[in-house]
C-alpha cells in the first residue's frame, strides 16, 4: 500500500485567526510574568494500542496550550493541528506561528528546527 499525502487542513476561520491572536499576546505575557498563567490542570490519558499513557497539563489564562509529560514533555496547541514543540521552541516557533496565522492566516508548512512535526 502506497503511503497518500495527508489531506491539507482548510483555511482558517476569522475566529481561529482572532483565537491565534489573543493565544499569543497570552503566552509573551506569562513568559513576562510567570504569575498570569492561572491555575493547572492535569489529566492522564490512558490509550489503548499501544498501550500506554500521557499526562497532559493545562492552564486557564493559556487557551489552546498543551504540555504532555511534564517539563521535558514537548507542547502542543489546539490551533496547530499536527505540530510540536519543545519548551526552548516555544518563544522562537510556536508564539511566531501563532502570530502568522493571527496576521496573515497562514499555519505552518513545514519544520524549522528541523525535526520532523
Amino acid at each position: 500500500m502506497t503511503k497518500r499525502a495527508p489531506k491539507p487542513l482548510p483555511p482558517p476561520t476569522d475566529d481561529e485567526r482572532r483565537q491565534a491572536g489573543e493565544a499569543a499576546r497570552a503566552m509573551r505575557a506569562a513568559i513576562a510574568d510567570p504569575n498570569l498563567v492561572g491555575a493547572k490542570s492535569v489529566a492522564h490519558i490512558d490509550f489503548a494500542r499501544p498501550r500506554r499513557g500521557e499526562w497532559w497539563e493545562t492552564w486557564a489564562n493559556l487557551p489552546g496550550l498543551v504540555r504532555v509529560n511534564g517539563p521535558r514533555g514537548h507542547y502542543w496547541h489546539t490551533l496547530l493541528p499536527g505540530w510540536t514543540y519543545a519548551r526552548s521552541e516555544i518563544r522562537s516557533e510556536m508564539i511566531p506561528d501563532l502570530e502568522a496565522l493571527a496576521e496573515h492566516g497562514v499555519r505552518p508548512t513545514e519544520a524549522t528546527s528541523g525535526r520532523a512535526a
